[in-house]
């Protein structure tokens, strides 16, 4: 049998340590089991190495290899989420990387949920769920759950200035400002012995901006959400501190080491430009803030 030469293995020209090598955008069906229910998502996987100085390349097939003995063989009835799933994942990448000191993966994929428009409408919504995981060689694996919800962002400055110009009383109604639409993103480690369900995650999110946003809105329900969200005028400052706030009460028993990220951004209507607020840390630190 002929013996192909392990071009992979060979000692690169420049012997750097590169801190990722890997896959992007593998899409492959799974199916989790959250709180008895059944639910079937189609993710993008990121899967990701360290690649040592005495290497030309990383095994990418073996990626793919890792991708596949978890999605087919050992998620259905073990994974209670694609969190899960992802600290699956990178176990398998550090066995099929014997050179290799680290891994990651995490998966991105298109979550629904059914809500209710102001005027009590039925919908189902579409939100961004993330499972991700590490691993370092020798250590325990750190999972992390997120979510991105679409809502709306009022400007407060603005309003203010428009009454001002229109010489009535500050945030009087008629409530003028610019709006826009609003992605607020949140990440959580998990800790060990604990589980953080999706959909509270994407509640924080929601309830951090100024209104949420729905597929369907009739004449009435549009002018009742435009109403509500020039009620609670925010910054895309506002929207992280708040939800930040939000996380502080949610998971006051947490323990303090816990990583968090949240992140918000605004497409601008007046500007060409998006705005732009991020703020990372412990919920150790964040408590130790706000209080």
């Amino acid at each position: 049998m002929q013996k192909f030469k392990d071009v992979q293995s060979e000692a690169p020209e420049s012997n750097y340590r590169l801190d990722r090598v890997g896959l992007t955008n593998v899409m492959r069906p799974i199916s989790v089991e959250r709180k008895g229910k059944n639910i079937t998502l189609i993710p993008s996987f990121k899967v990701f190495v360290d690649l040592p100085p005495s290497r030309k390349g990383s095994d990418l097939s073996r990626d793919i290899e890792a991708v596949e003995d978890v999605v087919e063989g050992e998620v259905e009835g073990r994974a209670k989420g694609i969190e899960y799933v992802a600290e699956l994942i990178v176990n398998k990448l550090l066995t099929r990387h014997p050179y290799a000191s680290s891994a990651e993966a995490e998966l991105t994929a298109d979550y629904f949920l059914e809500r209710s428009n102001p005027k009590g409408r039925k919908t189902v919504e579409r939100y961004v769920i993330r499972g991700r995981a590490t691993q370092k060689d020798g250590e325990k694996s750190k999972r992390y759950i997120g979510a991105t919800a679409t809502g709306i962002t009022v400007c407060p400055s603005a309003m203010k200035t428009v009454s001002a110009l229109m010489n009535r009383g500050d945030d009087s109604p008629p409530y003028i400002s610019h709006n826009q639409r609003n992605d607020v993103s949140i990440l959580m480690e998990i800790p060990d012995g604990w589980d953080i369900e999706v959909n509270e995650i994407i509640d924080i999110a929601e309830k951090s901006m100024s209104a949420p946003t729905y597929e369907l809105l009739k004449r009435e329900e549009e002018g009742m959400l435009v109403l509500q969200a020039h009620k609670n005028p925010k910054f895309v400052e506002d929207a992280v501190r708040d939800a930040m706030k939000l996380i502080v009460k949610q998971y006051a028993k947490m323990p303090d080491d816990v990583y968090v990220k949240v992140t918000s951004e605004s497409f601008e209507t007046i500007h060409k430009h998006n705005a732009y607020a991020e703020k990372s840390g412990t919920l150790g630190a964040l408590r130790k803030e706000l209080g």
